[in-house]
Parts: C-alpha cells; structure tokens; sequence
C-alpha cells in the first residue's frame, strides 16, 4: 500500500513519528488508560495527546497565563476541549438540554458551535475528561472521530430535509456516511464507557476487544478527512472547502444524483509553500445509491497516496493538486470497477445562513438564532435552554456557528418568539447588523495551542467599529482566523483575516458569497490597531466604484486582486 504522494521515487521519506505512534497504539490505546488515571498532573504525554484526538479531545491550556505561571514556578494550567459528532448538525431537544447541563458541571459554562456543526466543550479538567465523554454517550452523543486521523463529522444543510421543495433525506445519508466511517476498534469504549456501549434504543452491550480497522488499517488516515453533502442552490457547508463532497444535482427540486468533489481544503502554514488552500475538483456523477460506496474508494485513494511523511502537506487536496483530476478518476474506475459518468451542469449557485423563521413542508415551523462566533454563554445560553425545555423542538446546527430550532407548531410559534425577545436572542433583522450577521471567527485565544493571534475575543469589536463608521448594512462575509489553519474559512471569504502573529494579519479579498471562488493576498502583516483602517477603506471603495449592487467579493476581486 501506498504511504507517501512520493511513492513513486527510488527513496521513500520515512513516515513522521505519529504514523510510527498509530501503528504502535494497539487501537488508539497507547498509554491513556495509565495517564488518564494519573493524578499527580493534570496533563498527557505528547504521545497520549495526539492519541486523544481520535477520541474527541485536545489538551490545551490557558495561555493567557503562561508567563504568570513561569514566573511562579508553576506548570501551565491545563485542560482540555471535547468535541461531539453530530451527522448534518442534528439533534434532540433532550440531548442539547443535557449537553447544555455538561457544560455547566464539567466545563466553563459554555458551549461553542463549530464550523462542522458539533458541540465542543472547554475548560475541562482532565479529571473530569472520562466523565463528560462517559455522560455524553449516555446521551447518545459520541465524541469518537470528533478529532484526528479520520472522517470527521459529515456536513449536510442543516434543514434541506424539512424545507417545500425537497424530496431526499440528506440528514439520513449524512448519518449513514458517519456510520460507515466510524473506527471499528473498540479501544474508545473500552476506555471511557468501560467496555459497554450504548446503542439507540438506550440498551447496553458489551463490547468484544477489537483492535483493527477494517478500513482505515493500523495508521488510519493520513491526517483528517472532511465530507459533506452540499446544495448548489444553498451551499450553507462550503462544499468546494471539504476533502470529499457530493454536491446535489436537482432537475425542478428532484434529486437526480451527486456530483463527486475531490480535493479541497484551507489549511496552510506560512512560510511553508508546499502548502495552500484550494477549492475541490468535480470528478464525476453518480446516483444517490452509489454514495457510500463511491465515498468510500474516493476516501481510499487519500488513505493509500497521502503524505505520511509531512503532515503539513497530508490532505486530499495535495494529492489532487499534484496528480490532476484524470489521475483521480483513473484511480477511482479502478478501484470501483466502472467510471463514474460524466460531472451534470450546475447552473447557479447561491449561499444562506438559515437565520430567521421559515414555514416547513409539513406546515411547522423553523427558526434560525444567531450565537455571536459559534459561543453560547450567559444569556443566550439561559434563554435558550428556556425555549428548549417548555418547547422541546428538535435542534440544528449550521457550518456558520448558528444554530435552528425546527418543529415548531403554529400554536408554539408566538411563544417561542415571545421567548427570543425577552432574551435578546437574533434572529436577522431585528437589531443585528448585516455586517455582524456574517462575521464568524474561531476560538484561537486563549486556548488554541495553535493560534498565534486573537480571534473569537477580537472580531467583536472590529466589527462594532466597522458599524460605528456606517459599514453595518454591508453584506459582507467577514472571517477572522488566529491562524493560518484556517478553521473559520477565511480562505473563501469575501474578507479573510489570518493571524500572521501576535496582534499581526494578512488580509484577503475577493472570495465569493456563494463560495466558489478563493480570496486572494490584499495586505500582509497589518497591525490589529490599523485592521479596521484596512477593511473600512476597501468597504468604502466598493460602495463608491461597485457596479450596482455588485457584490463586494466580485468587485474586490475585480479591483483589488485581480491578477
């Protein structure tokens, strides 16, 4: 098998230490059994950490205490942040409220929403690690392959399956993708349910000890894995954005097939020109019934040719980037036995947030809240564990951090209005503004180990004295991004801020609404105290010189960036 995009050359690069720690772990094993139980310190080896990650969690600690702990003598304050899995996004009623518990009781109070629609949960204490995992598969919620060298949680728009016009379940086949991807060895039950695990009707069982992968082999994936089912009419998930996607083909709101999209992705790292984001290749076509197995080889040919050796440069999009589409496609007619069709014409393409109340097929309806960079707290937090308790409606997470509650009968509806106006929650046109309505950062400060500046704690007060300078109406997608990892997707903004270092950025333009097209270097290491001169002067540019009601992406991209 194949383990290096350079697999091809007389000498092969010998794999990074962490393929050499997989293979060793006995399953994802190691030594956490050992460490975990630990109480002399309240953090894991660098081993046991990247171990973690399959299990859902990253060891972090507070940085803004750091020097002031050195100074003391004393060691960092660890914790560390867990993250779930939920298919599409979707969720009961009973679990957001019980999760909503957790994070009061074993983490700081808050939850955050991804830009993978999951729950993650920070500040919590290592002693406390084994039973928030433990409780959270209690409620059916798990956190396995919440985090490293697997298919992390599969998108799907957040409520195609209850808006008039759709006819397919893409929340069914978002589940159905998870399954299928989920690790078979059964180190993570074993460890943090005790050998039990727990299946849909609440039961359960015991597990039978099992150590290999029947897909992923003893070294899993190359790095991580990310897909999604994505609309071209609403593309909510960023599909040009994920590893593997399969992009709906509609004729009149039917769903003929998928096309298959290989190769996208906006990581990098500076200074490191071997990496870059880039959108995906459409591959083929196939028929809804084709998915998983298509899914399934595309997702082989990364298992099998991506880098092991350097794990800045080992994703998908690498590979495509450096074998070409024809060399995919005649890998993946191998592997499937035929070849796909040719990729179906998609005419338009468009992006919503899912903000506000829209009327459901069956009548019900549906509300879209906007959470201010994905973190429910205070407030919000109280008033929406409100609703949700005397409403019970079934809940939504979306790829923009925002979160639906769906199921709403016509008799709830005034209350549960009522409800989000006595707690201040948004919903879109109602005292938030456009240009914060679209804003989206990721945590990086304090806890990110890997951000290098402020973000989630920094785009708040950009934006407010953007609104001050009379910006708020503009319809702009803003992104921030503490680092070049790129977890908010400021690559395909249409204004992408990434952390150069500390209180330093580059800022990109030109990306598109609707997500098609990458933004591209506008100003490099700006300061934060002059971030809002930067973006205030390009936003007044475009009103002035704009064609109509030209898009501020488009005319950046015309005017600003334009190669």
């Amino acid at each position: 098998m194949p383990n290096s995009t350079t697999q091809d050359a007389a000498t092969i690069a010998p794999p990074s230490k962490v393929e050499d720690l997989k293979l060793e772990s006995q399953g994802l094993a190691g030594d956490l059994w050992e460490e975990l139980a630990d109480e002399s310190t309240d953090r894991v080896s660098e081993d046991s950490y990247q171990l973690l990650k399959f299990h859902g969690s990253y060891q972090q600690d507070d940085r803004d205490l750091r020097r002031e702990r050195k100074q003391q003598g004393l060691d960092r304050a660890w914790s560390f942040m867990v993250r779930t899995k939920f298919p599409g996004g979707r969720l009961t009623a009973e679990q957001y409220l019980f999760a909503d518990e957790l994070a009061s009781t074993l983490a700081n109070n808050t939850l955050r929403i991804t830009t993978r629609s999951d729950f993650q949960f920070h500040g919590v204490g290592k002693s406390n690690l084994k039973t928030l995992i433990r409780e959270l598969n209690e409620g059916w919620m798990s956190t396995y392959g919440g985090c490293g060298d697997v298919a992390r949680n599969t998108l799907a728009c957040p409520v195609a399956d209850l808006l008039p016009g759709n006819t397919f379940d893409y929340q069914q086949l978002a589940q159905q993708i998870s399954d299928r991807f989920m690790p078979d060895s059964t180190a993570y039950y074993e460890l943090w349910l005790d050998g039990k695990k727990i299946l849909a009707d609440g039961t359960r069982v015991d597990v039978q000890p099992k150590r290999e992968e029947s897909f992923y082999g003893p070294t899993y994936m190359p790095r991580k894995h990310k897909m999604g089912i994505g609309l071209p009419h609403d593309n909510c998930i960023d599909l040009f954005t994920q590893d593997l996607a399969l992009e709906a083909v509609l004729d009149d709101g039917e769903l003929r097939g998928f096309n298959l999209v290989a190769g996208g992705g906006l990581g990098s790292t500076h200074g490191k020109a071997e990496t870059f984001p880039r959108l995906g290749d459409r591959i083929g076509f196939l028929r809804q019934d084709q998915a998983l197995t298509v899914l399934e080889a595309a997702t082989a040919i990364y298992r099998d040719y991506g880098d092991r050796t350097n794990r800045r440069h080992a994703r998908l999009k690498y590979v495509l980037e450096e074998r070409g589409v024809a060399w995919f496609q005649d890998q993946l007619a191998q592997r499937l036995g035929y070849r796909l069709d040719p990729v179906a014409e998609i005419p338009h393409y468009d992006a919503h947030d899912h903000l506000g109340w829209q009327q459901q097929a069956d009548g019900r309806w549906l509300v879209g809240i906007w959470i201010e960079n994905g973190r429910i707290k205070d407030t919000a937090k109280t008033g929406l564990r409100t609703i949700i308790d005397e409403i019970r409606p079934e809940i939504r997470l979306t790829a923009h951090q925002n979160l639906v509650l769906v199921n709403i009968s016509a008799e709830d509806k005034p209350r549960v209005e009522a409800l989000l106006a006595q707690y201040g929650l948004a919903t879109g046109g109602n005292g938030l503004s456009e240009l914060r309505r679209y804003a989206m950062a990721c945590p990086a400060m304090p806890t990110c180990g890997l951000a290098v500046a402020e973000s989630e704690r920094y785009l708040p007060d950009v934006i407010t004295e953007l609104e001050q300078r009379g910006h708020g109406g503009d319809r702009v997608w803003i992104r921030m991004s503490g680092c070049p990892n790129a977890c908010s997707r400021p690559p395909t903004a249409e204004i992408g801020i990434v952390g150069r270092s500390l209180n330093l950025y580059n800022v990109y333009v030109g990306g598109s609404f609707a997500g098609t097209r990458l933004a591209k270097l506008y100003q490099t290491d700006v300061r934060g105290e002059a971030l809002v001169d930067v973006l205030a002067d390009a936003l007044t540019q475009w009103k002035q010189r704009r064609d109509g009601d030209e898009a501020f992406g488009d005319w950046a991209a015309r005017e600003l960036v334009a190669a």
